[in-house]
Order: C-alpha cells, then sequence, then structure tokens
C-alpha cells in the first residue's frame, strides 16, 4: 500500500495530464479555488498516485519520483507501443539487483521507474503487473 504522495509542479496541467495519461495513468479528481485559478489533482496508475499541481508555491519542477514496478523491461515495452520515449531506456546503472528506467514529463520532472531483484523474485511487489497486453520477447 503506498503511504505518502509525491506532489509534481506542472505549468499547465492541461498538457500534464495527457502525457500522464499516454503513461496509463488517469484522473482522480482536480481541485482549483476558483475558475482561472491553478489546478491541483490527483492522478493514478495500478495503485500508484501523484499529485500534479499548477501552485508555484507548492513546490518546483525538475523534481524526481521513483516508482516501484514488477517489471521496467516490460513498462518500457508498453509505454514504447503508446508512443512514449524513455530519457533513460532500461538499465542496470544502479547496480546489478537493480532494474531501471527514466522518462522525463513536459516540465522536465524525472519519473524513474525501477523493479528490484530481490522483490521481484519474492514477489513482493505491491502495484499489480502493468503489462496486461505486452508480450515479451
Amino acid at each position: 500500500m503506498q503511504r505518502v504522495i509525491p506532489a509534481l509542479r506542472v505549468t499547465s496541467y492541461r498538457s500534464s495530464k495527457a502525457f500522464y495519461e499516454s503513461l496509463g495513468f488517469r484522473e482522480q479528481w482536480t481541485h482549483r479555488f476558483e475558475p482561472g485559478f491553478p489546478i491541483f489533482a490527483s492522478i493514478e496508475r495500478e495503485g500508484m498516485e501523484v499529485f500534479l499541481t499548477e501552485h508555484t508555491g507548492d513546490c518546483q519542477v525538475g523534481a524526481l519520483v521513483h516508482f516501484k514496478v514488477p517489471s521496467v523491461d516490460f513498462l518500457y515495452e508498453e509505454l514504447k507501443q503508446r508512443g512514449v520515449t524513455a530519457s533513460e531506456p532500461p538499465n542496470n546503472d544502479l547496480g546489478p539487483d537493480i532494474r531501471a528506467m527514466a522518462i522525463l514529463d513536459p516540465d522536465n520532472n524525472r519519473l524513474k521507474f525501477l523493479t528490484i531483484k530481490a522483490e521481484r523474485d519474492q514477489g513482493g511487489s505491491d502495484a499489480e503487473p502493468l503489462m496486461s497486453n505486452v508480450n515479451p520477447q
């Protein structure tokens, strides 16, 4: 179960929403104090929730968030099929037991997806499988 929800600063919720939808995230809710004011929103993908905020005082653009997933390689293939380009394709730069890739959002927030070997081998990821229709090769 996710116990912390990161917030990412976005300059345009409209363009960020479209980008995150291409990653498989779905809007849960949005809030704004009045029409024309900045948006604060919740997006979610298979148990991984993130807040997106246009409020300048909440945080700065250029953040880094890590997501634990069952298989970085399967996710990479899924996102490639959706037309998403990884800024760092799957690699073991963090060590032999950590498979990782990175994607930049429109505001240069870095989304790092990780598969940790010990958790994968034990079936220990809290997230559901991310690739219901992708065939690994």
